[in-house]
């Protein structure tokens, strides 16, 4: 049966005190650069999207443009990026709100 006197428990309440805050800001962090990728991802494929429909309303500006099959392909691939970056925002809200709880806990342990 360990006490709270035991010095290996000590040792790990002290370890964890000082290392769970570095940890979950470190997870936060990390959560935020992946969902600025994300975001950044998401105008890409807006953008990619756009341009690819001004090209098909716009034919013949300067010369033949790319063909059919090369626009559906472009057009595709935006889409599985814009569905996959939206995935993936939603994701990673979810993950950012779920250790939130973890910092709250490091700042607790902390004091």
């Amino acid at each position: 049966m360990s006490s709270v006197e035991d010095p290996l428990l000590k040792e790990l309440l002290a370890a964890l005190r000082a290392d769970t805050q570095r940890m979950a800001s470190d997870i936060l962090s990390v959560i935020t650069t992946q969902a600025l990728i994300a975001v950044f991802a998401l105008f890409l494929a807006v953008a990619s999207l756009v341009r690819i429909i001004l090209e098909g309303l716009i034919p013949f500006r300067m010369g033949p443009g790319p063909g059919l099959v090369q626009n559906l392909f472009e057009a595709a691939l935006t889409f599985v990026l814009f569905a996959l970056s939206v995935v993936s925002i939603y994701n990673l809200l979810k993950l950012r709100e779920r250790y939130a709880r973890l910092q709250a806990l490091a700042e607790k342990l902390g004091r």
